[in-house]
Formats: structure tokens, C-alpha cells, sequence
């Protein structure tokens, strides 16, 4: 079993991120329709940590994890008994609170121990946001499902519960979305997931992710625009600008249509205001408008927490205070300090800083898939102190750690090879440099140990079936190698080692002297 779980850790993560959707939307007819507080995703997300931190220790063998997972343990003795001594009733709320705050942390220092095992495809990231819009885009268009605020806004949400946490998923998952496009040669597909992304964004009539799409696609007009004029290409740039101009200018013309701006309208008419700029001649206006009263919340939690003892502004002020629900700030460094003290705090952030240092410290070539990676990753952090509900939502956070691992670079080196069994080839590979895969129709016992196989039929007279497998293949392992290996002419080899790698090599194997020689 372990050895199972072993060289199939990055399809566990996968399925486990591909089913996150359908988790989210279980959780939403659970609140809505059974008016169920522990809802099914929390269970299953508490399930999906208890075993990955299980087999950092028992199955990686990962020892050194011993020490945060004891600190963060420690800390939670103390918080919980800080809520026994000064609260008298809903425990299993603060508990329950305090376990998807540090849900983050707990994960990631866990799956950063084991990263070097880790491969998580970015079409599997597409594949989930894709998910996520898909079951937004058909309630939208039939009318039916949720609405994203209760009140008062317009915005439609599917079957989903959380506008806030849906929004951020999306808004962080919005650059896999243009590496997907940018690595794609399909025009009309690209066109079609465009446009339903657009739908979706603009009638959830949350701001978010319009922020986000807009700061990914100035990251990218930027970056292209440096290439273009580093090749000085001034034709293609003028170009570009026409288009980006025109794509505006529909924009605007798009946007007084969609809930984004009935819900800006609404807004100005509660406050008596007749135009966004009359907003920022009153820092009141401000609050209520671009940060959604949170700064109100900020002063009031602030209070609560300055009038609290010594041990609870050390440990935390929790959730519940006189027996009532503390309203979140919806900033979440703000609300993990306030609800967690000062030690909640400090541990909470040096797991972070250190694993976001030892991750950034080690450079990689700057390319576009790079580039819209960090992008994801100020999202994240952007997003986290503005609109919260990021780092300190299971249903988010996961998907972020997954995202800032994608930033880390490997120890050894990834390779694939394409049908290929050869025992004195493989085994002769140095393990200590390589991650090696190889894909064969069924086992071979004479193979090192330290070689995953991946079983795959490529002769498969049936056109549907192969496709169904090949579409498989892609979300699981697209890109996901250094490098792809064959020695087949065949186009079916030929085409699965190009999914898995931009660096699909054809060797001899007849004049192969070493690894080294055929990636050099």
C-alpha cells in the first residue's frame, strides 16, 4: 500500500482537487435546502488532511514534520482551553473555526515535505475552474439556483453557498486559465470557454474576479509587450493594442448590462451618491464601498479584542464573544490575528513566510507559464488582505497551496519515457538525479522499484474509447515532465509524449549511451 500511495500521490491530489466543485456544490444544497452548519465539504477536506498528513509521517517517512505539527498541536491545546475558561457554550463552533483557519498551514507545510513527489497538471487546475464555471453558467442561463447575495445585489451562484470563497477560486485559478489559452492551438474552443468565463464573472455580480481578470490581463499585455519589443516587432504590438482597445471598448459596453454593474448602481443609490467618484471625497463612502464595510468591522473587532484579557490577546479571541458570533472582518491576515492572538498569529505565518522563502529563493527561467504562476500567487495574497476568505478557507486554501507549489522547482529531474521497458536502459538511471515514469501496457517486475509505471493501452481500435483514455491522460499529466522520451515512430507514442512535455525527445535506443546524451 505504500508503495501504491507512493508513486500515486499526485493523482490522489488531482482527484481530490477535481472533485472539489462537486464537494462545494453538495455543501450548497446542504445549507440551503437541509440548513446543515457542518457541512459535507468540511468533513471530506478534514478526511483529505488527517491522510496526507498520515503519510508524510508513516508512508514518506518525513520526520522533521513532527515538529510544526506539534507547535500548531500545542497552540491548540492552549486555544482550546482559553475557550473553555472564558466562554460558556459553543465549543464545537471555535473548534470547528479554528481547524479551517489552520487548515492552510497544516497542508501546506505537509504537501511542501513531500513536493519533490508532487506533480499536479495545469490542465487539472483548468479542468476544476472549468467545473466551477460550468455548473455556475448552466443555472445562470436557465434561471435557476442561488442568488449570491440575499439581499438587496443582484448575482447568480449555481448551487453553490459562498459568493466570497466561489469568487476567489475563481479570481486564483483566472492565470491557469490564460496559460491553458496560450498553450491551446484550438481558436474556436478558446472563444467559447472566453465568453462563458465572462457570463460567469460578470452575473455573479461580485467584484473579484472582474480585479483579478484585470490584473492578469495587464501581467500578460506587460509581458508579451516586453518580448515584442525586445524582438522589436512594433507591427505585432500596435496590433495588440488595437485589439486590446476594441476588446475594451466591448467591455464597457457589455458591463451596464450584467449584475457587476446593477450591483455598482444599487450601491451609489444607498449611499445617496450619483457617480462612482463622488465615493472617495468621504473615507466613510470609501469603506461602505470599496472594502464592503470591512473597515467598520476591522474598528469593532479591534475593540473587542483590546478589552480582552492578557491570555485571550495572546491565544486568540475566537468567534463567539457574550454568547454571540463575532461578525469577520473578511480580511484574513486581520481576522486570523484578531481571532487567533498574538502566538496564533506568529505560527500561522512563519510556517507560511518559510515555505513562500525556500520556494522563491531558488529562480527559474522566466517564461509565460512562470509568469502567470506568480501572478496566482499575488492574487493570493492580494485577495487574502482585501477580500479574505482565501488562506482561511479550506475550499480556497487548498487550491492555493497547490498553485504556490507550482512555483517550486524540483530536485530531480522529471523524465518520462514513451513505451519503453528496456530493464538495463532504466535501471541504470542515477535516482538520486531523476524521477523516472514509464508508460507500458502492463507491469514488469524486473524494474527498479524506484520507477513508476504508468499502464496504458495505446492500441485501441475503439476511436471513442481512445479519446476518453487520451483526454484522461491529458488532465492528469499534461506538461507534468522535464522531459518525454521515445524511440517509436508512432503517432499515438509520438502524441502521448507531447502531452506530457514541451521537451519530447526521439532517441535511438540503439546508439543511446546514457540519460545525459539524450537531454543534453
Amino acid at each position: 500500500m505504500n508503495e501504491y500511495i507512493k508513486k500515486n500521490i499526485s493523482k490522489i491530489i488531482s482527484v481530490f482537487l477535481l472533485i472539489q466543485p462537486f464537494i462545494d456544490l453538495i455543501t450548497g444544497v446542504c445549507i440551503h435546502t437541509f440548513n446543515l452548519n457542518l457541512t459535507f465539504g468540511i468533513i471530506i477536506r478534514i478526511l483529505f488532511l488527517i491522510f496526507i498528513c498520515y503519510i508524510v509521517i508513516f508512508t514518506f517517512k518525513k520526520k522533521n514534520i513532527l515538529i510544526p505539527y506539534l507547535i500548531i498541536g500545542l497552540y491548540f491545546i492552549f486555544y482550546i482551553i482559553g475557550t473553555l475558561l472564558y466562554k460558556d457554550s459553543s465549543y464545537f463552533f471555535e473548534i470547528q473555526n479554528i481547524v479551517k483557519v489552520f487548515y492552510f498551514p497544516i497542508l501546506f507545510v505537509s504537501l511542501y515535505a513531500i513536493k519533490d513527489n508532487i506533480r499536479i497538471s495545469n490542465l487539472t487546475l483548468f479542468t476544476v475552474i472549468f467545473f466551477y464555471l460550468i455548473l455556475i453558467f448552466i443555472p445562470t442561463v436557465l434561471g435557476i439556483g442561488y442568488k449570491s447575495y440575499e439581499i438587496t445585489k443582484a448575482g447568480t451562484l449555481g448551487f453553490f453557498n459562498s459568493a466570497n470563497e466561489i469568487s476567489g477560486i475563481i479570481s486564483i485559478l483566472t492565470p491557469i486559465l490564460f496559460i491553458i489559452f496560450y498553450e491551446s492551438k484550438k481558436i474556436i474552443p478558446i472563444v467559447i470557454l472566453s465568453i462563458m468565463y465572462l457570463i460567469v464573472i460578470l452575473m455573479m455580480g461580485t467584484k473579484t474576479p472582474l480585479l483579478s481578470l484585470g490584473i492578469t490581463l495587464f501581467v500578460s499585455i506587460i509581458f508579451f509587450g516586453i518580448k515584442l519589443l525586445k524582438a522589436k516587432k512594433y507591427k505585432q504590438v500596435f496590433i495588440s493594442l488595437i485589439i486590446i482597445l476594441l476588446g475594451c471598448l466591448s467591455l464597457l459596453l457589455i458591463i451596464p448590462k450584467t449584475n457587476f454593474y446593477k450591483n455598482i448602481r444599487t450601491h451609489l443609490d444607498f449611499l445617496g451618491l450619483e457617480s462612482i467618484t463622488d465615493v472617495f471625497k468621504d473615507e466613510k463612502l470609501i469603506d461602505h464601498f470599496i472594502f464592503s464595510s470591512r473597515l467598520k468591522f476591522l474598528s469593532k473587532k479591534s475593540k473587542i479584542y483590546n478589552k480582552s484579557n492578557i491570555y485571550q490577546k495572546t491565544f486568540g479571541i475566537g468567534y463567539i464573544n457574550n454568547n454571540k458570533t463575532t461578525k469577520m472582518i473578511e480580511m484574513d491576515y486581520f481576522d486570523i490575528f484578531y481571532s487567533h492572538g498574538v502566538i496564533g498569529f506568529i505560527i500561522f505565518f512563519i510556517i507560511t513566510l518559510y515555505i513562500l522563502y525556500k520556494i522563491l529563493e531558488k529562480k527559474k527561467k522566466t517564461n509565460y507559464q512562470d509568469c502567470m504562476l506568480h501572478t496566482s500567487l499575488i492574487l493570493i495574497l492580494f485577495l487574502s488582505f482585501f477580500t479574505g476568505h482565501i488562506i482561511i478557507s479550506p475550499s480556497v486554501s487548498s487550491l492555493c497551496i497547490i498553485l504556490i507549489l507550482s512555483l517550486s522547482k524540483r530536485n530531480k529531474t522529471d523524465i518520462l519515457f514513451v513505451y519503453e521497458d528496456n530493464k538495463k536502459l532504466l535501471n541504470e538511471i542515477d535516482f538520486n538525479k531523476y524521477n523516472v515514469t514509464t508508460i507500458l501496457e502492463k507491469d514488469n517486475k524486473s524494474l527498479d522499484k524506484e520507477i513508476i509505471i504508468y499502464k496504458y493501452n495505446i492500441n485501441n481500435n475503439n476511436k471513442l474509447l481512445y479519446n476518453i483514455r487520451l483526454l484522461n491522460y491529458k488532465i492528469f499529466n499534461y506538461h507534468n515532465y522535464d522531459y518525454s522520451l521515445y524511440n517509436k515512430k508512432d503517432n499515438n507514442i509520438k502524441e502521448l509524449a507531447s502531452v506530457s512535455s514541451i521537451n519530447n525527445i526521439y532517441y535511438d535506443k540503439n546508439k543511446i549511451g546514457s540519460i545525459e546524451t539524450i537531454i543534453k
